[in-house]
């Protein structure tokens, strides 16, 4: 199954690839802020009608996770958060808690290479207590903001569409007008960003006669205000040395050696790629470790559809043993009006001792009312 989704990811990847050329990769943001907060619940309850009570189902997952990215020339910060309930017979059954944080200075604001500090803490139900460690080490490799670009790239081939321009904007014009878009906390308000960037598309040789109408002017807005949406590019890498603080087995602190790697990519303003990976152990990592992989693809297909496939792989190892966990998730989102949203998924999820691989489907609608 794994290996399907590697191929999806490669061909939808490649598709992009050929259908534009747009260096998306190649945009340079003076300061990177990106965040992002997903919750999600499901619960299920079924009363067996033939008085078995063993067959009784009253019970749910809920799980929130945070995600924080800041960067700029100097200095930089990031945080990850996750969150994983099961809620059985509205009482916690179990949870697991995993909760990252790093400060990173670099050695030159126009370099790649940082030395780094942070914490990690672990808290779960199958723990004995709680999991604290900190660490220190270097790194190379930064990540960068190239929404404003994708922004500005989506206006773009908007009004190519409607005619509005009768031609693709010039390189210089593009990279402009994203510079104004991402310069929006510098504006007194959003009616003089869209002032500044009707003036550099108008300016284009390429605009039809009598410039921008209403409807162009609204939907300028509309892509510039359009919440979570986000695309960057780059690669990280770390390695440190750490201290066990509060060890989770109840076992003695130890002395461990970590590392991670991050790397994300966009082709197109309707693509993101990411794959982020940890792990960390004491010096004697082949008997005890832990390993996080997650591998994730977001496609925009178009204004009111979104495909979203996510991997996620967790393996903790205790004396020698280890124990996997893998997780696949598939979303298609509609958007069929601005305030309506409806998701459609599915999670295939195996855990240690499973006989097969648990499926979940779920259906979501929510509608703004006011």
């Amino acid at each position: 199954m794994r290996r399907w989704f590697f191929v999806l990811v490669v061909v939808l990847s490649m598709t992009g690839l050929t259908a534009f050329s747009i260096p998306l990769c190649e945009y340079r943001s003076p300061v990177t802020d990106l965040a992002d907060l997903g919750i999600g619940f499901s619960y299920q309850y079924h009363n067996d009608p033939f008085g078995q009570s063993d067959s009784d189902i009253n019970e749910g997952d809920f799980t929130v996770e945070y995600v924080r990215l800041f960067d700029r020339p100097e200095f930089g910060f990031d945080v990850n958060v996750r969150n994983d309930m099961r809620i059985s017979v509205l009482d916690v059954s179990t949870y697991t808690t995993l909760a990252d944080g790093s400060y990173k200075r670099y050695f030159s604001s126009e370099g790649d290479a940082f030395a780094f500090a942070g914490a990690s803490v672990r808290s779960s139900s199958w723990f004995e207590s709680l999991g604290l460690s900190v660490n220190l080490g270097v790194g190379v490799g930064r990540f960068v903001d190239v929404t404003p670009l994708a922004r500005a790239t989506r206006i773009e081939e908007y009004l190519v569409d409607r005619g509005s321009l009768t031609d693709h904007l010039h390189p210089v014009d593009l990279q402009i007008l994203a510079d104004e878009i991402g310069s929006l906390a510098k504006y007194e308000s959003l009616a003089a960003l869209l002032a500044a960037a009707q003036d550099v598309i108008e300016g284009s040789s390429n605009i039809k006669i009598g410039g921008l109408d209403a409807l162009d002017l609204s939907e300028i807005t509309r892509l510039i205000q359009a919440e979570g949406f986000s695309r960057y590019c780059g690669w990280d890498l770390r390695l440190g040395l750490g201290y066990e603080l509060l060890d989770p087995s109840g076992g003695e602190n130890d002395l461990l050696v970590t590392g991670s790697f991050n790397y994300a990519f966009t082709t197109t303003p309707s693509e993101q790629f990411l794959v982020q990976g940890s792990f960390s152990g004491p010096p004697e990592l082949m008997d005890t470790n832990r390993i996080d992989v997650t591998v994730a693809y977001d496609c925009l297909v178009s204004d009111f559809l979104s495909l979203t496939a996510t991997y996620d792989f967790s393996r903790e190892t205790w004396a020698s043993e280890a124990t996997d966990i893998h997780r696949l998730a598939f979303d298609m989102t509609l958007e069929p009006l601005d305030t309506a949203q409806v998701t459609l998924g599915v999670v295939f999820e195996h855990r240690p001792y499973f006989v097969e691989w648990k499926i979940d489907l779920k259906l979501t609608i929510g509608i703004d009312i006011l």
